[in-house]
C-alpha cells in the first residue's frame, strides 16, 4: 500500500525563496514583533493574508495591471471597504473591485463581478465554527467578546447576538439527538444516573452494545427524580426504538422511584445492579467520621467476594457490627442489599464485574457536563436548559471509550436471558 498523500496535498509548501519574499512583504523584525506584541503582529498579518488572497484572485480574472488583451473581459474597479468574519468577529478590509468590461455603463449589479475569496471568507461557518468550539470548551457569551477582541478591530459581536448564533448552529445536533433511533443501537446495557443542573434534575441514560460503545440514549429533566420523571425517559427511549420485550442489565444509583419505572416496563424480573458506591456512600452518611473509612474498607472487601454467596456473609457481617453503632446505617445498607449483588448473580468477572458494579462510567460524563455548564446558570425556559444539555452530553459522547472487559458482553447476554432474580444462577 502506497503512503498516504493527503497531508501532502492538504499543506501548502513554501520554500527558503518564498519565505524571504514573505518576510520582506510583512517586514518580520523580531524584535519588533516582540515590542509591540505578537498579538497586534497576527492580527495585522490576518488582515494582510485576506486582501493578498483576493488581489491574487484579481490578478487571474484581470491580468497584470495595465496589461492589453482580446481575451481580457474583466477589469480592475478600484477600491472599497469590506468586511472578513474571523474568529467569531468581524474586521474590516480594503476589498478590490472588478467590473466585466463589456458591461460597462450597465446597473452596477449586473456588472459587477463578486470574488469567490470574498465571498469564502464571510461563510457562516467561519464565524461559527470557532464560536461553538470556545463556548463548548467552557468560555462565556460574555467573556467570548473579550477574547476575541484583542488585537483585532473586531465588531458585530456582543453577547445576545453570541447566544443567538450558538442556538443557530446547534439546533441541527439538538434535533438529531431528540430523534436517535435506539432499536439499531441495539443495548445490553443501560445506566441510568441524575444530577442536579441549575435547579433542576437531570436524568440520563447511556446505553453500551454487544462491543462494549457508549451511547447516550435519552435525558429527561424534572424537580425531582420522581418515578413520572423516570417514566417519561423509559417511555421516550421506547419510542425511539427501545425493545420493552429484551432482556438489559440496569445499572442505577439507587433511586427507587428509577427501578419502580424500570419494573413496570420491563418486568419484575428484570436484572437491576444498583451501585455500589452509592451504597457505601449511603451507609457512610450516618456514620461518625472516625468510623466511615474503617466500614468502606470492609464493604468494599465484601463487594470483591468473588461469589455471591460470599458477599452475602460479609454484608451480613458488617450489619451485625453496625447496630451497635447506628440503627439508621443498618436500615441502609439492608434496603435493596440484594440489588447491589447482582454483577455477583450473573457471574461477571474481573474488568466488565468492575466497570458495571457502578454508575461510573455515567459519573464521568457528568464531569464534562459541568465543566461545560459551570459557567452557564440562567436560562430563558425549559427548552434552553435542555438544550445546553444536549449539546453538552453529545459533546462528551465523542470522547467515550469503548467499555473495559467488553469482550464479555456476549456472554452476559446471553446469561440475562435466563437471569432470576430471587434465585442464583446455577
Amino acid at each position: 500500500m502506497g503512503k498516504s498523500s493527503t497531508s501532502s496535498k492538504a499543506a501548502v509548501k513554501v520554500n527558503p525563496k518564498q519565505q524571504q519574499e514573505i518576510s520582506k512583504i510583512f517586514g518580520l523584525d523580531v524584535q519588533k514583533i516582540i515590542a509591540e506584541g505578537m498579538e497586534s503582529f497576527i492580527a495585522s498579518g490576518t488582515k494582510v493574508l485576506l486582501e493578498s488572497s483576493m488581489k491574487a484572485e484579481v490578478q487571474d480574472l484581470c491580468g497584470d495591471w495595465h496589461g492589453r488583451g482580446e481575451s481580457r473581459d474583466r477589469v480592475r474597479w478600484g477600491f472599497e471597504q469590506g468586511t472578513a468574519k474571523v474568529g467569531g468577529g468581524i474586521i474590516t478590509i480594503t476589498r478590490p473591485r472588478v467590473r466585466l468590461l463589456r458591461g460597462l455603463g450597465r446597473p452596477k449589479k449586473k456588472n459587477e463581478v463578486q470574488l469567490d475569496t470574498y465571498a469564502a471568507m464571510n461563510r457562516n461557518e467561519l464565524l461559527d465554527g470557532p464560536l461553538v468550539v470556545s463556548i463548548m470548551s467552557g468560555v462565556t457569551a460574555r467573556k467570548y467578546t473579550d477574547i476575541f477582541s484583542r488585537g483585532l478591530e473586531l465588531k458585530g459581536i456582543s453577547k445576545s447576538s453570541v447566544s443567538r448564533k450558538i442556538i443557530a448552529a446547534t439546533k441541527p445536533l439538538v434535533d438529531e439527538f431528540r430523534k436517535r433511533e435506539i432499536g439499531t443501537i441495539e443495548p445490553v446495557v443501560l445506566i441510568f444516573d441524575g444530577i442536579h443542573v441549575a435547579k433542576r434534575q437531570l436524568i440520563v441514560c447511556i446505553g453500551i452494545d454487544g462491543h462494549g460503545r457508549k451511547h447516550v440514549l435519552g435525558l429527561q429533566t424534572g424537580a425531582t427524580e420522581s418515578e413520572i420523571v423516570c417514566r417519561d425517559l423509559i417511555r421516550d427511549m421506547v419510542n425511539r426504538g427501545l425493545k420493552p420485550s429484551h432482556k438489559y442489565l440496569f445499572v442505577i444509583d439507587g433511586s427507587r422511584a428509577l427501578a419502580a419505572a424500570i419494573r413496570k416496563t420491563f418486568g419484575q424480573e428484570a436484572a437491576i445492579q444498583r451501585c455500589q458506591e452509592h451504597k457505601i456512600r449511603d451507609v457512610q452518611a450516618y456514620l461518625p467520621h472516625k468510623k466511615r473509612n474503617e466500614i468502606r474498607e470492609k464493604m468494599m472487601a465484601a463487594y470483591n467476594q468473588p461469589t455471591e454467596k460470599g458477599a452475602i456473609l460479609r454484608l451480613s457481617q458488617i450489619r451485625t457490627e453496625l447496630a451497635n453503632v447506628s440503627e439508621a446505617a443498618v436500615n441502609s445498607l439492608t434496603e435493596g442489599m440484594l440489588e447491589t449483588l447482582t454483577v455477583h448473580r450473573l457471574r461477571l468477572k474481573g474488568m466488565l464485574r468492575a466497570s458495571l458494579r457502578t454508575t461510573n462510567i455515567i459519573e464521568s460524563a457528568f464531569s464534562s457536563v459541568r465543566r461545560y455548564m459551570g459557567r452557564v446558570t440562567n436560562f430563558r425556559s425549559e427548552e434552553d436548559r435542555e438544550r445546553w444539555l444536549i449539546r453538552s452530553l453529545v459533546e462528551t459522547e465523542k470522547h467515550f471509550r469503548a467499555l473495559t472487559g467488553y469482550r464479555q458482553i456476549a456472554k452476559l447476554k446471553q446469561t440475562l436471558q435466563t437471569y432470576d432474580p430471587r434465585t442464583p444462577l446455577g
